[in-house]
């Protein structure tokens, strides 16, 4: 079982606001992917454009690609 630490509003939100801007800083989106990477996940998207639906009665979902 953890340890209960009383934290005040203040100060929680002061630790909650520093762990996502230091998740932010190492999450960054990469500028862009490796050309291999990016055929093979173009690929993929034609693959499974082309295949029926495990779920018949499912609609297709458009994710936007970039």
């Amino acid at each position: 079982m953890r340890n209960h630490i009383d934290i005040d509003y203040v100060h929680s939100r002061a630790i909650v606001r520093e762990i996502g801007e230091r998740l932010r800083a190492s999450l960054k989106p990469e500028r862009e992917l490796p050309a291999s990477l990016r055929m093979q996940i173009d690929r993929l998207r034609e693959l499974e454009e082309q295949s029926s639906s495990i779920i018949p009665a499912a609609k297709r979902w458009k994710k936007p690609r970039g």
